[in-house]
């Protein structure tokens, strides 16, 4: 009780009481403060979160405007091949033994480090079961927005003009590397994917090791 009936006050329960109500009032604000604190971090969190996404969606509006896009291509017109003259803008195995396949870069940024490959198909369009020998892949610096260029692979044993998956991996101007698959049969492509992929940094054939036989 803070007062006893003979009109004296207990000192000790005043103390106690106002440490008590001190400490609650204390502790009232520290909350508030912590809460203030909690709402503000959470709100940081939020615009660092809201600028991260709005950093991703920059840079891939970047890359979009900046992405290559490489696909084979068949035409009615023809190719330059200089020494080997003009030729049908259609695959092909040329006398040398290359495999020409026409390509296109119907993307809006420019395909760099271009290098393609291809494997024997059947009638069917299906791998063949039959020894195509080694092949030499076809490599070319670049290629600009809209623009086209030949891909020779250096093949054996391919003859005319015969069915093919073709595989081209380019990099965009960031460095990203690109894939497109396609199969050519019966004298008709079909792009079956146009995907990201990591790319391993190609050696130069100046420096490619000596087989000794």
């Amino acid at each position: 009780m803070l007062a006893t009936f003979n009109g004296t006050w207990d000192w000790t329960a005043v103390g106690t009481l106002a440490l008590a109500v001190a400490t609650f009032v204390s502790l009232f604000f520290a909350r508030i403060a912590l809460k203030k604190t909690q709402d503000q971090i959470e709100l940081g969190q939020q615009q660092l979160a809201q600028t991260q996404r709005e950093i991703e969606l920059s840079r891939s509006e970047v890359e979009e405007a900046h992405r290559p896009v490489v696909v084979p291509v068949v035409g009615k017109t023809f190719i330059d091949l200089g020494a080997e003259g003009r030729v049908e803008k259609r695959p092909q195995v040329m006398r040398d033994g290359k495999l020409l396949v026409p390509v296109e870069n119907v993307g809006p940024g420019p395909a760099l480090n271009i290098e393609a490959w291809a494997s024997l198909l059947d009638e069917a369009g299906q791998p063949s079961t039959g020894s195509s020998g080694r092949q030499l892949s076809a490599r070319v610096a670049g290629i600009g927005p809209n623009a086209n260029s030949p891909l020779l692979i250096q093949v054996h044993n391919w003859t005319g003009t015969p069915n093919f998956a073709l595989r081209i991996e380019y990099n965009d101007v960031a460095a990203n590397g690109w894939c497109t698959d396609a199969l050519f049969v019966a004298g008709v492509f079909d792009v079956t994917a146009i995907h990201r992929c990591e790319r391993a940094r190609p050696i130069s054939r100046m420096v490619q090791p000596v087989t000794h036989t």
